[in-house]
């Protein structure tokens, strides 16, 4: 299997293109919510955040892999106050098969859903993506693993 690593300036560049894509979407920035999903989202939502100013950043939980990294149904574990409209912009760090995109857009429809990489396999895709064109047998390493 073929490993991709990407580095923390990849993270950064990657984080502030979609930090402008959401600049171009939301016609008020002081109205806008982040919702990182955990755990990959956490660094990009924390980056975009800081370069937009947004304050509202909230996190959710989703839990689909067990301990043998074999992906189940998607639980959702999260314990703040999750909200959905058109100046929420949820993000992650990876698009993979799709099925988190899936679970998301059931239940946060009028969302924006984000992702900085996805897989070309990527069954249901994000609103936004930046790096588009990562073959579906890659294994990505984030700088966080």
């Amino acid at each position: 299997m073929l490993k991709d690593y990407i580095s923390w300036n990849d993270i950064q560049d990657y984080s502030n293109k979609l930090a402008n894509e959401i600049e171009k979407k939301c016609d008020d920035l002081s109205k806008a919510t982040i919702i990182a999903v955990s755990r990959g989202g956490l660094v990009p939502a924390q980056l975009i955040a800081y370069k937009l100013d947004i304050r509202d950043v909230r996190v959710m939980k989703l839990i689909s892999y067990d301990e043998n990294n074999l992906r189940g149904e998607i639980r959702d574990i999260s314990t703040d106050e999750l909200i959905d409209g058109e100046n929420v912009f949820i993000i992650d760090d990876l698009a993979d098969s799709g099925e988190t995109v899936k679970y998301l857009r059931s239940n946060f429809p009028k969302s924006n859903i984000c992702s900085l990489l996805m897989k070309d396999c990527c069954q249901y895709k994000p609103d936004f993506a930046i790096k588009k064109d990562i073959k579906g047998d890659t294994w990505l390493v984030f700088p966080w693993d």
